[in-house]
């Protein structure tokens, strides 16, 4: 199987992480939706609530706090998602050295170097008010990531630009 092109692997991821981006942002929507309605319930200071089509629940404590921080981290992953979704689309054309992948991973250098270890810290201190560093290797996955779409990204720029040069010498 081809990497790259139509009918290939990025076609593929393309396809998956569009479809989970598309399925939590109907979940987050549905949730939000409940939430406003009055569509769960409430018993011992927990919510539970059902979700439609999969005969499950979700559970957990009913605070503005919990229900703030699972939505933003919807809102990461959704938008994670999205842009990794967009990076595999670009790598369907024919040309992969293109201007919509490198736009695409300052996306996501941004999103993984400022915008996550930002919500990490809101999510961490003032709205959950905890007072320790709990689950900073989310935190240091965040650097990680974020430092190979950065690295990524000069990459495909010096791509871009040695093939454009490449395409006015002939």
């Amino acid at each position: 199987m081809k990497i790259f092109g139509p009918k290939s692997l990025s076609t593929f991821f393309y396809y998956i992480f569009r479809s989970i981006s598309i399925v939590l942002l109907a979940f987050l929507t549905y949730m939000e939706f409940a939430f406003i309605t009055d569509r769960f319930t409430i018993k011992d200071g927990r919510f539970d609530m059902k979700v439609p089509l999969i005969g499950s629940s979700i559970q957990g404590d009913y605070q503005f706090s919990d229900i703030l921080t699972i939505s933003l981290t919807l809102i990461f992953g959704i938008l994670l998602l999205y842009l990794l979704s967009n990076i595999f689309k670009a790598l369907e054309k024919r040309i992969i050295f293109n201007k919509g992948i490198i736009q695409n991973l300052k996306f996501l250098t941004i999103l993984n170097l400022i915008i996550g270890p930002i919500l990490y810290f809101l999510i961490q201190f003032p709205i959950m008010q905890h007072n320790n560093f709990g689950n900073i290797h989310n935190l240091i996955l965040l650097i990680i990531f974020g430092m190979i779409s950065l690295f990524l990204t000069y990459v495909f720029q010096k791509g871009y630009t040695v093939q454009s040069e490449n395409d006015l010498t002939i």
